[in-house]
Order: C-alpha cells, then structure tokens, then sequence
C-alpha cells in the first residue's frame, strides 16, 4: 500500500516510542489539577495565534467520541460554518468508558453523532475504525498507516497531543503526527487532558498557539459538548469528565501544537 503522497509507508521510529514514554505524565483526572484555570489564561497570554480561515479541508483524529468537542470543538464548528470540508476519525468507540454497561459502543456512537451535528459536521463525515478502547498503545504502526490512508490533498490533520497522559492519546497523537509527515500534509496536536496535569513552566506551553474562537462557535460547542451526557453526567456513574474540568475548554479560544 502506498501513502496519497505516493512513497512507501515506513515504521514509526523508534525515538518517537522513547521521546513521548520518556515524558509522559501520569494521568489520574480524579485527582487534584496541578494548574488552575486562571494560571493557564494568564501564561497563555503570551502565547501567538494562529489563524485557520486557510484550512479548507480538515482530517480531524479522535481516539474516542468527546476527545474532539472537549478539544477542538469550536474550531471545528468554526471549520464548517465556514464551508470547510471536515471528517472525523474515531479511532475507537470509547466502549471502555464503563465497563459492564450494556450497549455503550452505540450509545456513545449515537452521542457522537448528535455532537457532530450540533458543530455542523453531518454525520456521514464521520468514520469509526473500531479499535479496541485503551489498547491503541499496542498498534502505533498500525494506526498511522490507517490515518495516513484517509488524508487527501490539502488536509490539515488534527489529533491529540502525545504528551496528553492517556494512553490513548499518546497513540493517536504520535500516530497521526507520523501520517501527516509522511502524507506532506500539516499536523496539529489538541491537548485534552493535559490542562490538568502540566504546569505552565512545561514543554505544552512551550509551543502552544491560541485558536480565536468566536461566542456563536462556542455557543456550537457546549450545545455538542451537552450530547456526551455518558461522559458529562452521572447518568452511568461517576462523571468521566471531572467536576470543573471543561473550565479550560471553554475558553474564547483553544489551543493546537505543531506535530513535531
């Protein structure tokens, strides 16, 4: 199989495995953020913008349904509002969100699609690859050549940032950003779960970008954000999503890193 790019697909290398294992903080969202809200807008100030009113078609990467509303919701409603061509990848269907709850894997497909919709994405731009939720770790190879082959074009690709403390993430993240280099295409990582554990003195703040977003766009998405209710609420336990959490997402702009 060959790349859109046309050049034969090559292994992840081995010093992206080291360099995000190395650095990857422990991910407990139960416990204590280390940085609050009001530091992260304050360090945040200083940091440049970057305009997407050029991305005309966009290969947004999900490890699991909400990972994309919590992260870049409102660039992606941005996106569509202005006629942008966006498709998801849900790289798994977050089925082990609450173990031994019945029908999870369509309930939280079926949260997906209302969320697209409530962003502008219709629901038949949205493709569900079905890998297992929490084992993304163990087919990073895989993975890349799966999302190299969906990106065509001009896209820019977009995924969470390896440095997120899930698994999950750090695999989607490296993978996408190896498709991206080796499609040609420009990649951009979305933090998630990072605003919780890292500090403003660490390597996020270092290269992040602010992402301006307007009331209407983020009006899109805490309407989407409302149809992750599996997540959000306790209606299958103890929210997932921690109590106060969504704060650093529901700032008038949001944050892409370059893949590096």
């Amino acid at each position: 199989m060959l790349t859109p790019m046309g050049s034969p697909p090559t292994p992840v290398p081995a010093e992206s495995h080291a360099r995000w294992s190395s650095e990857q903080e422990p991910w407990d969202p139960a416990g204590p953020g280390r940085t609050d809200e009001t530091s992260w807008r304050r360090a945040l100030e200083s940091r440049p913008e970057r305009a997407t009113t050029g991305w005309r078609s966009v290969l947004v990467v999900a490890p699991h349904p909400d990972d994309e509303t919590i992260g870049v919701g409102a660039t992606i409603a941005a996106l569509a509002r202005r006629g942008a061509r966006v498709r998801m990848l849900f790289l798994t269907d977050g089925e082990a969100s609450h173990p031994g709850t019945a029908d999870l894997r369509e309930r939280r497909t079926d949260e997906a699609a209302r969320a697209l919709d409530a962003l502008g994405v219709p629901g038949g731009g949205a493709e569900r690859l079905g890998r297992r939720d929490g084992g993304l770790a163990g087919g990073i190879d895989d993975l890349a050549l799966a999302i190299a082959a969906r990106i065509r074009g001009d896209d820019i690709v977009l995924s969470t940032w390896p440095g997120d403390g899930h698994p999950d993430h750090r695999a989607a993240g490296i993978a996408a950003g190896h498709a991206a280099r080796q499609a040609g295409a420009e990649g951009w990582w979305y933090p998630v779960w990072a605003w919780h554990h890292e500090g403003v003195d660490g390597r996020m703040l270092r290269s992040a970008e602010r992402v301006p977003v307007t009331a209407a766009d983020l009006a899109a998405k805490r309407k989407a954000l409302g149809a992750y209710r599996s997540q959000l609420t306790d209606v299958l336990g103890p929210p997932i999503v921690p109590l106060g959490f969504l704060r650093h997402h529901l700032r008038p702009f949001e944050v892409v890193l370059p893949c590096t």
